[in-house]
């Protein structure tokens, strides 16, 4: 036997409690429309009737007249008699049509409108006809169907003088006429009937809706009190806002009934998981959450190894939890939610009062800013100390390659051989470009800059992009310039900062195998920092490479020097700037370099 389901849900509810409300409401539209039609024949039928009582009275002893002529002379004379009376009666009562049988002629005497209807006088009614049972019984009737006239509803009274029944006097109306009456009156019942309807279903579904919404934002608090105690339900009104205030009130007692020692894991720096004895997650503290990038709701209660399932990622907690080896200061690479971060990491079993073992706890810092820290001194002082031993060794090359080229210049001068002549050009060519590899180590050992000034970004990038476009690199690429207006002077070399940009532009163009685009965007970031954007459609950089991308003397060209982003780079520093590199194979190259407006006022964070 099946069982009858009722609805759980407050919107399911609300749609029964609108079907059912609808139930009354079609109950009494049918009641109101069966009681209004027949309201409406006992109307037709008093009017029926109040017709012939109206003919009766305008009878009176008219029926007595003219008994010597014959039948039909009678007839003619009887309804010249009384088809004005009739005509007059009908004309006030539309659609209504009336007349006078004669029991001793048994003919129809008037039947008005006489213009209507005129033709019927002298008809006899047929043996089974209503008004043969009005004459028989002396009593008033009301027939239906088809008679004289057609289908009509017929109310008959009889004609009664001296105590004896001389005919009867009858007043109908169509069946047509009555049933489309009633069809209107059952089209406004119905109408109303469907507005009423309406009108409530839509009033349920707009407090529902209400009442849903409310519901939905108290579920939705509930959800996250277990994840967040500091979750607040927005007021309400009524029963609905005594429920948020209890909700609230509970998040402020658990809140309140933590222990010490919960406080002081949420309010750990370091980051905070533990594991139960299946290996699930019943704890991650705040500074987790922000290391790792996992929100607490994503862990608490699921298997901490389903984070690590497609990496190679050796977990050292669940270590510890399974074979009890417990570490201290690990350091490890941390797949995180959105990049791999470099912890140090301590685990330890978590054991119950009986020292059983309940599960395992690991507590870990960030390294990953610390590493870089440590790289970019390491890398500095190897830069520092690679820039002296370049510029004492550009100072020895420089002064023997001043000799030669002057000796050979000499040599070139009093040459007459052409093909000599010819060996002296290319000799001194290559020294000029010693020389230029020269002075780049030495702009790379011991960068200057020159006096600062106030100089506008905008209008830097805009005289480096002519520079650029008028090498034809406009037929293949796109540049995309999108530069904030408004944007304040800043102190900086100007003459350095275009050297940076047009070393950057023509490392873009370069990337750039056939067609592309190259997008550069200047923008404030914060009130002492301005930032500039280059981003490239080439082929990308591999990983690899970018870790190397800043060493001097390391390049991707076969004819490159790889000292231009050094320089850049050193360039930028002594701005007190900062340069950083975003990369894929494939997906383009994006260079950003942030530059303070006062030079010496702020530190790049």
């Amino acid at each position: 036997m099946n069982k009858l389901h009722w609805p759980q849900t407050l919107r399911q509810k609300m749609v029964l409690l609108a079907i059912l409300v609808s139930l009354p409401t079609l109950t009494i539209g049918f009641t109101v429309e069966v009681e209004g039609r027949n309201a409406l024949l006992e109307e037709k039928r008093i009017k029926l009737f109040a017709v012939t009582r109206l003919l009766d009275n305008a009878l009176g002893d008219s029926f007595s007249r003219y008994p010597d002529l014959p039948r039909e002379q009678r007839l003619k004379a009887l309804n010249a008699l009384l088809a004005p009376v009739t005509d007059k009666i009908t004309q006030a009562f539309s659609g209504v049509g009336a007349g006078y049988y004669h029991r001793g002629l048994d003919a129809i005497v008037t039947y008005g409108p006489q213009a209507q209807h005129g033709a019927s006088v002298g008809i006899t009614i047929s043996p089974n006809h209503p008004g043969r049972e009005v004459m028989e019984s002396g009593e008033p009737v009301v027939g239906w169907g088809t008679q004289v006239r057609g289908n009509i509803m017929n109310a008959m009274i009889p004609i009664v003088r001296e105590n004896q029944v001389i005919g009867y006097i009858w007043a109908n109306e169509l069946s047509s006429d009555i049933d489309q009456q009633a069809l209107a009156m059952d089209i406004r019942i119905m109408a109303a009937t469907g507005i009423s309807i309406l009108l409530s279903v839509w009033i349920i579904i707009f407090f529902s809706r209400r009442f849903s919404a409310d519901i939905d934002t108290i579920k939705s608090g509930l959800n996250e009190l277990p994840y967040n105690l500091h979750t607040v339900i927005p007021p309400m009104k009524g029963e609905m806002g005594e429920i948020s205030d209890s909700v609230n009130h509970l998040s402020r007692a658990l809140r309140e009934a933590k222990t010490l020692n919960e406080l002081i894991i949420e309010s750990a720096a370091d980051g905070v998981i533990s594991v139960d004895i299946d290996g699930r997650v019943t704890m991650i503290n705040p500074a987790a959450e922000k290391i790792t990038g996992y929100q607490r709701k994503e862990l608490l209660g699921r298997p901490y190894a389903v984070v690590f399932e497609n990496t190679n990622f050796h977990s050292p907690i669940l270590d510890t939890l399974e074979h009890g080896i417990e570490q201290m200061a690990l350091e490890v690479n941390y797949p995180g939610k959105n990049r791999t971060i470099q912890i140090s990491v301590s685990t330890s079993r978590i054991h119950n009062a009986r020292g059983e073992t309940i599960g395992a706890l690991v507590i870990f810092s960030d390294l990953t800013e610390k590493k870089e820290v440590q790289h970019r001194i390491a890398q500095a002082e190897r830069l520092a100390a690679l820039g002296e031993l370049m510029a004492g060794v550009a100072h020895e090359v420089r002064n023997p390659l001043t000799a030669i080229s002057g000796f050979v210049q000499l040599l070139k001068d009093g040459e007459e051989d052409a093909r000599k002549r010819e060996y002296t050009h290319i000799i001194l060519n290559e020294v000029n470009s010693i020389n230029k590899v020269i002075q780049q180590l030495l702009d790379f050992a011991r960068p200057r800059c020159g006096r600062m000034q106030q100089v506008s970004l905008n209008q830097l990038i805009t005289e480096t992009l002519i520079l650029i476009k008028t090498g034809g690199s406009e037929a293949r690429i796109d540049f995309n310039v999108c530069l904030e207006e408004g944007l304040p002077d800043i102190d900086a070399d100007g003459e350095q900062l275009k050297q940076v940009l047009l070393n950057l532009l023509i490392n873009a163009v370069q990337a750039i195998p056939c067609k592309g685009n190259i997008t550069i965007t200047t923008r404030r970031s914060g009130e002492r920092h301005q930032e500039i954007t280059i981003r490239d459609s080439g082929q990308g950089i591999s990983e690899e490479s970018i870790s190397r991308i800043f060493d001097p003397f390391y390049t991707t060209k076969p004819s490159g020097t790889g000292l231009g982003l050094p320089i850049c780079q050193r360039i930028i520093a002594l701005h007190d700037g900062d340069i950083r590199l975003e990369s894929r194979p494939g997906h383009g190259t994006t260079f950003i370099i942030l530059l303070p407006v006062h030079h010496g006022a702020a530190e790049v964070s």
